[in-house]
């Protein structure tokens, strides 16, 4: 504030005596705060302090600039540390340091309107106070800094004289409080991408895409990173889904992805999916090949040409043929022993084509040795069509709630060891291969042998990358951790026609949400129902 006052000598005298008096408030509140630090045995020095608010501010370049960076953003981050914190310490019993805060934050409500007060009068007359404000503040600084680790306080907003949109605006913005974002992108035509080097995405699938998109974009990334998107959320969507603790970290087009990894300081890069070999299934013929015997029990292959003297071998009447390349569904072909002649002249998985029971998916992440290394995740449900097309995924708060008691009982006694004991040894082997680092999903499934008993076929398929089974388990941990959430599509008439669950006391009743907005052309909108 002094550093205001040497620096812009031309300000108006008004602005500059409102500088004076908010500066002597200050030295009062840093009396009060030393005074009572000596109360409770801490010398003013013993603890270090951040200069990261003079480094933001000391650069200023006009009054504008002073408002906008100190006024409006670190002192309105005050309205929600102040008051929470008077607060707290109040039901602690330290009413004196509470009285000392409630007072400062009093204070701080007056500092706040005195900085809107003049970027009304400084800002150009067709900006929004927002707009303004947001356009002023530069890079590293944003409006995230405007916002409290703390309860958001809407009212102390109201009485700086906020208007009711600036303040819904604030609400809703994300972005990193410091630490370099990761940037995500959703990508799920990696498979393709990487079998098909300069393929171009049809306009069709880049719609789909941009429908199903927001599920990934409000599961993947944390409040610190940056997701680039199709097609951007607007306020009503975002302001819609943050009633359920569902909130977009900072988003950008998905156009820019070139200007934001040369121009942004990012940590990771991390996408749906990584372009990698393991993309292909033949990694789930490796995979199957690292497990002990008696868990691969059902014959697969790699077959191009010698498809016929493959299935001639063994007993069973109907397969399936897996292109090396597909995805979510896309590249399967059914057939029996008199229709192999018709598979398409290329490399495929061909396995026995099995009765399902029950689909599960196993999730993983693997990090860096001194990370973590590679550690499970959770399981999910899942749900396919008889083409083999994903339909939804379903996380539970117990992974064996709502099986049948034969299929509980494998689920927990048999495949549960054998995952931790088989299954994590050998994965960890064949993602050493590649040096692979991030998600990972096990397609499994339960069938029933002629005989009548229940298998378990552990690897039905290998994916480097997230799935849908992942975004529903990542949602269910952030909206209703000890409800069951299934995550599912539907037609964007019927997303219209949703009830969405209501609030009962620190959770959900059941209900749907629709994570997506319909646009003309959209054919499917991700949904949430919990149960």
């Amino acid at each position: 504030m002094a550093l205001a006052l040497l620096k812009f000598p031309e300000a108006p005298d008004s602005f500059r005596k409102s500088i004076l008096h908010t500066l002597k408030e200050e030295q009062n509140h840093t009396r009060w705060y030393i005074q009572r630090m000596q109360e409770c045995g801490i010398q003013f020095g013993d603890l270090p302090v951040s200069p990261m608010i003079w480094k933001h501010i000391a650069d200023m370049e006009s009054p504008l600039d002073y408002v906008s960076r100190l006024s409006l953003t670190f002192e309105q981050a005050n309205l929600d540390y102040a008051h929470y914190y008077s607060k707290v310490l109040h039901n602690l019993g330290d009413t004196k340091s509470a009285k000392i805060l409630n007072t400062v934050y009093q204070d701080e409500i007056a500092h706040v309107g005195l900085g809107i007060k003049w970027l009304r009068r400084w800002k150009e007359k067709s900006q929004t106070d927002w707009d303004a404000w947001h356009k002023q503040l530069h890079f590293p600084l944003s409006p995230i800094r405007a916002k409290g680790v703390t309860p958001f306080n809407e009212e102390a907003r109201s009485k700086a004289g906020l208007s009711e949109d600036f303040i819904a605006s604030l609400k809703r913005y994300q972005s990193s409080r410091g630490r370099s974002p990761d940037l995500c992108y959703f990508n799920p035509f990696a498979e393709i991408e990487f079998s098909q080097p300069g393929w171009t995405c049809p306009r069709k699938l880049h719609e789909l895409a941009a429908d199903l998109e927001p599920a990934f974009a409000l599961s993947a990334p944390s409040q610190d990173d940056i997701i680039l998107m199709r097609r951007l959320p607007d306020d009503a969507q975002r302001d819609r889904l943050a009633r359920f603790g569902l909130t977009f970290p900072e988003v950008l087009p998905l156009s820019e992805i070139a200007a934001v990894k040369k121009n942004r300081k990012l940590r990771f890069i991390r996408p749906w999916a990584q372009l990698s070999p393991l993309l292909s299934k033949s990694a789930t013929l490796k995979l199957r090949d690292l497990l002990p015997e008696h868990l691969v029990a059902i014959p697969s292959q790699l077959c191009q040409d010698e498809t016929s003297d493959f299935i001639a071998l063994h007993p069973f009447e109907n397969w399936v043929a897996k292109e090396l390349h597909g995805a979510a569904g896309r590249g399967i072909h059914r057939f029996t022993k008199e229709t192999v002649d018709q598979l398409p002249k290329k490399p495929l998985l061909i396995e026995p084509w099995l009765e399902k029971i029950h689909e599960i998916s196993f999730l993983f992440q693997r990090n860096p040795a001194h990370e973590g290394g590679l550690r499970s995740i959770g399981i999910v449900h899942q749900e396919t069509s008889r083409d083999g097309q994903w339909l939804s995924s379903e996380s539970r708060a117990k992974p064996s709630q709502g099986l049948i008691p034969e299929l509980a009982c494998l689920l927990n006694q048999v495949v549960f060891p054998s995952v931790k004991e088989d299954l994590m040894p050998a994965l960890e082997a064949l993602l050493s291969e590649d040096d692979y680092h991030g998600p990972l999903c096990i397609d499994s499934f339960f069938y029933r042998d002629p005989d009548g008993s229940v298998k378990w076929q552990p690897v039905v398929e290998v994916n480097a990358r997230w799935t849908m089974g992942r975004i529903a388990h990542q949602l269910r941990l952030k909206v209703a951790p000890n409800r069951s959430l299934k995550l599912t599509t539907c037609s964007p008439l019927e997303a219209k026609e949703l009830s969405p669950p209501e609030p009962d006391g620190s959770h959900f009743r059941s209900g749907a949400i629709a994570l997506g907005v319909p646009s003309a052309s959209s054919s499917r909108v991700p949904v949430v129902l919990l149960n």
